[in-house]
């Protein structure tokens, strides 16, 4: 049966999803990057409200109101910090949270007197923050840092997911019966490695198709694009597995239901955010590395 929703969903959500990465630079206007702030926000709020979901549904207890309001803190110190003159305090300031937060919950406790499920529920509080709204704030990062980052990312995020999808489902396992992982049984091997192949491709032609008209791509940075594709498709895909791990753990088919057909938010956004921490730590060592080369601070 043909699903409306999924096709009516998808006809909103990726022009909505081009403007917010692309709009300001595309239109020549400057909105301040607050629809990338505000995109931010809503998928840190909502997504780390399934992670909670999912948790409660397992039978184990979480802080999901604190959770939600030190996870959505995070992405706008990010913003602040980036807007301001001091961007290298984003780092002190997500750290300040963290502790902060764990330190109040673990004196509530005290106060309280509430021993049993303590680690537990300290314990899953931050993995919501750190995994949901840590991890994907890195997003604004890579949007000050130039707004093509994100797109591209989101790009060969999509290219991971469908090729996997379509070769898969074209080849089958005809090479590997065994199947790609317990995790998530349905994926196969030829899919994981059809998607890295694809990814590759796709960032070669961005680059052809972006660098050249700059100043040329040579041999090299060409083949160099393949292996950064085939790397991030990899990234993806164990994005992917984690979040299917946290579901299988949790006894759950979707993370929720609010995207019509597609399931939830963290059902969509699942491969970036690995990928977005992935590349801005890979960025961050590559400046530190080219700072103590050149001695540029």
């Amino acid at each position: 049966m043909f699903k409306w929703n999924r096709v009516l969903v998808a006809l909103i959500g990726i022009p909505l999803l081009l403007f917010i990465y692309a709009g300001e630079s595309f239109f020549r206007i400057n909105l301040y990057g607050l629809p990338m702030l505000i995109f931010t926000n809503l998928v840190i709020g909502i997504g780390t409200y399934e992670f909670y979901k999912m948790i409660k549904i397992s039978g184990k207890e979480v802080y999901d109101k604190f959770g939600i309001i030190v996870a959505i803190t995070i992405p706008n110190l990010v913003y602040l910090s980036n807007q301001s003159h001091y961007s290298y305090l984003e780092q002190e300031l997500i750290a300040v949270v963290l502790i902060v937060a764990t330190i109040f919950m673990l004196t509530y406790r005290v106060f309280k007197n509430q021993i049993k499920g303590t680690l537990e529920k300290v314990s899953f509080t931050l993995l919501g923050i750190i995994y949901v709204s840590v991890f994907f704030s890195q997003i604004i990062n890579l949007y000050f840092l130039g707004a093509v980052f994100p797109l591209i990312l989101q790009v060969l995020v999509w290219v991971s997911d469908t090729s996997a999808g379509i070769v898969g489902v074209t080849i089958g396992r005809k090479f590997f019966k065994n199947g790609f992982t317990e995790i998530s049984p349905k994926k196969s091997v030829e899919g994981a490695l059809g998607s890295i192949i694809f990814t590759g491709l796709a960032l070669m032609l961005i680059v052809v198709l972006y660098i050249e008209k700059i100043n040329g791509a040579t041999g090299g940075e060409v083949f160099l694009s393949f292996i950064i594709g085939a790397i991030i498709s990899v990234v993806a895909q164990i994005g992917d597995l984690i979040e299917s791990l946290f579901k299988r753990e949790c006894g759950v088919k979707d993370s929720g239901t609010i995207l019509m057909g597609h399931g939830g938010v963290l059902d969509r956004f699942d491969s970036m955010i690995l990928v977005l921490p992935f590349v801005t730590m890979v960025l961050y060592f590559f400046h530190l590395y080219i700072s103590y080369q050149y001695g540029i601070n």
